[in-house]
């Protein structure tokens, strides 16, 4: 991530970006992000398939993992939401401390020997959050994130809110489901800011099938592969 590239997310004079810890393990870590609906479940699913048959060793996980959504700190936001800053910091303690234990106990030792990871949803789905609500990255978030392993590949699957809330409204589980359209639609927005940052590789999937889907994120995977080779 240059400095040209993160600036272009700095609007409003937002403090810096976090910058992610290089990766340094053989193995691949692959993070896959976008809004609820926009088909990242399938993605994964198939990339993982595709993968295992070309032999990689792979394990498939997600942030902000089950212990972390049980906490009553995240509960909690699906019940009071948390219009006060302190508990939208409660939130990112929580995740982010989730996130960095999950990385560095699980993730890593995958990738140290060899394997390839691929994970629903990592920092950067805060990252849009935060930018939706208006928050500022303070320096202790920033500070804290730059823990993280920087991903190989992070690829955003995105299509229209209109679109999504269809896919949604199509699962008879979550044909009720309420949904906050407003601050989906400026999660979207904010997701697609981290794209032309350069922070993400985007996929627009009412556009583009899953198979085409899936081609594209093999390829640049592949890609992805051939530049650690070279290192």
């Amino acid at each position: 991530m240059t400095t040209s590239t993160a600036a272009a997310v700095q609007a409003a004079d937002r403090p810096v970006l976090p910058t992610l810890t290089p990766l340094t393990a053989p193995g691949l870590l692959l993070v896959v992000e976008g809004t609820d609906g926009a088909g990242k479940t399938t993605l994964i699913g198939q990339i993982g398939e595709r993968l295992r048959a070309a032999g990689h060793d792979v394990l498939d996980t997600f942030q902000p993992t089950r212990s972390a959504r049980a906490h009553e700190v995240f509960r909690g936001f699906s019940e009071i939401g948390g219009a006060q800053l302190e508990l939208y910091r409660a939130l990112y303690l929580l995740t982010l401390g989730d996130r960095l234990y999950h990385a560095h106990a699980v993730m890593l030792p995958h990738l140290m020997n060899g394997g390839v990871v691929i994970c629903d949803r990592y920092l950067y789905t805060t990252m849009a959050n935060m930018l939706a609500r208006g928050q500022e990255f303070e320096p202790w978030f920033v500070e804290a994130a730059g823990h993280l392993p920087q991903p190989d590949l992070s690829v955003l699957v995105h299509c229209p809110v209109e679109t999504a809330v269809e896919r949604i409204r199509s699962r008879p589980e979550e044909a009720e489901r309420p949904i906050d359209l407003d601050h989906m639609g400026r999660v979207y927005e904010s997701f697609r800011r981290l794209e032309a940052a350069g922070y993400l590789r985007g996929i627009d999937t009412s556009v583009t099938g899953i198979e085409a889907t899936s081609d594209r994120v093999r390829q640049w995977a592949d890609e992805a592969f051939a530049a650690k080779a070279q290192r």
